[in-house]
């Protein structure tokens, strides 16, 4: 399976706004200094995420705030924000298996269940942690968590 870096960016986003956002104005471009991602792609995160209701966007110099407290924001929430929730979407299938074949006719059925166990499990690992456990996690790992540097 081949995932995007949607979702690691968007926790990345996420995790800048809770730490940060309390010292300075966030922006995509002080989340693409972090990310080393173009501005444009970090907008779209931004998108993604005021849409599923994780972040409040204010033009000019409000920048961005996290829209819940970080220990309800889950990764699964993250993950669905930006990625997909359904397990025909996250694993995609060959649009035209021949019917004449048998494991054509027949792949789908065989391998959904599976898959669809392995996207449960995956869910059930993402519900288990929020934007506040990692944070405290970059806690422990950075005690002194110095200020976001400024733009170069």
């Amino acid at each position: 399976m081949r995932a995007s870096i949607r979702f690691p960016l968007a926790v990345h986003t996420l995790m800048i706004i809770s730490a940060f956002s309390s010292q300075r104005k966030i922006n995509s471009d002080s989340v693409s200094e972090s990310t080393g991602v173009n501005a444009v792609v970090i907008r779209n995160i931004f998108v993604h995420l005021k849409k599923a209701g994780l972040i409040s966007v204010s033009p000019g110099p409000g920048g961005t705030t996290l829209a819940k407290k970080p220990e309800q924001i889950t990764l699964l929430d993250i993950f669905t924000a930006v990625e997909a929730e359904k397990t025909e979407d996250i694993f995609r299938f060959h649009g035209n298996p021949s019917a004449d074949c048998p494991i054509g006719c027949n792949i789908y059925e065989l391998l959904y269940a599976h898959l669809d166990n392995a996207v449960t499990a995956l869910k059930k690992e993402l519900c288990s942690v929020t934007l506040a456990d990692l944070v405290n996690e970059l806690h422990q790992k950075v005690p002194n968590l110095p200020p976001l540097p400024e733009k170069k």
